[in-house]
């Protein structure tokens, strides 16, 4: 009986896929586009249910591996941080000493699950985000897809983004703030 180990089938598999899947499995790297394609995944179907919503995204990344989780929590982390500006947080959220800081990053989550043109739109300040909303679950789905693919307790992942996506991290987008 001939087994292929797991590592050694995504190996072959990779050359059937897509450039751009490639590059990100080589490199550990992801563009802003890709990381909107791979939003593409989330089932929508089941809105109010953030855990079937986003059942299809974790799968993807856990079957794609280690990089490709990776890459999703850089380029998410990237994203979120460029939103960390007092500019779009008083926009939505009022006085910054008004709110919490968790509170605009969920906020800022939303930007995330509601795709590239939405995100650009909230980035370029052509909208605002809506304050009473929030998506903090996207925030878990790299950990339960590293979970997921090595069988283990979230709590166990230990990849850190090189940039914080944390609220007041983006210094350069909190410098006009008057406190």
């Amino acid at each position: 009986m001939n087994v292929v180990c797991e590592f050694d089938r995504r190996n072959t598999m990779e050359e059937n896929q897509p450039i751009w899947i490639q590059d990100i499995l080589k490199k550990g790297k992801m563009l802003t586009i890709d990381f909107f394609m791979i939003m593409k995944t989330l089932a929508w179907k089941y809105e109010g249910d953030n855990e079937k919503v986003l059942e299809p995204l974790i799968s993807y990344l856990a079957y794609y591996g280690d990089n490709m989780i990776f890459a999703f929590e850089d380029k998410m982390a990237e994203l979120l941080y460029s939103l960390d500006t007092y500019e779009i947080a008083s926009k939505c959220m009022g006085d910054p000493t008004q709110f919490s800081s968790d509170e605009f990053l969920y906020t800022r989550c939303v930007a995330l699950i509601n795709g590239r043109s939405y995100y650009n739109a909230i980035l370029k300040g052509k909208k605002s985000l809506p304050k009473d909303s929030d998506y903090e679950d996207i925030l878990y789905v790299p950990m339960k897809a590293w979970a997921r693919l090595h069988v283990e307790n979230m709590e166990k992942y230990s990849h850190i983004s090189p940039i914080s996506y944390e609220t007041f991290s983006n210094k350069d987008g909190w410098k006009d703030c008057p406190w």
